[in-house]
């Protein structure tokens, strides 16, 4: 079992990631925040961090800039919804800032779990 941040201002989307990774047998921290989310990730140390690209304040770039400069060795799921044409460029440069695993979120639940748990498994990243 993990401990797995998600980050994602759309509560619903939170909630459906939630469940998928609970009945996977994590545990899950959320918030709509990224800011919230640095202060998060410093007080519990997760051992994955799933978040959203499109939110507003600070977006999911700058969220993975952040948590790298924290912990250089975190493991990041970025994810997107925005359309198939839009997803490549931003998820793109989701990987190019440090995300190990790219989805999106209409991605099957087996293959998002699938994904967090590869993650989980894969030695840290210097």
């Amino acid at each position: 079992m993990a401990l797995i941040l998600v980050i994602d201002d759309d509560g619903f989307y939170r909630g459906v990631i939630r469940r998928i990774l609970e009945d996977g047998g994590h545990q899950v921290l959320e918030t709509e925040d990224g800011r919230e989310a640095v202060e998060l990730y410093r007080q519990f140390r997760p051992d994955v961090v799933v978040t959203d690209i499109f939110m507003p304040g600070m977006d999911g770039g700058e969220v993975i800039r952040a948590l790298r400069a924290v912990d250089n060795h975190v493991k990041i799921v970025a994810v997107s919804g925005g359309g198939a044409f839009y997803d490549v460029d931003v998820l793109d440069m989701a990987r190019k800032l440090g995300a190990a695993v790219i989805l999106r979120k209409l991605d099957p639940k087996e293959r998002i779990l699938g994904e967090v748990d590869r993650i989980l498994k894969a030695p840290s990243a210097p």
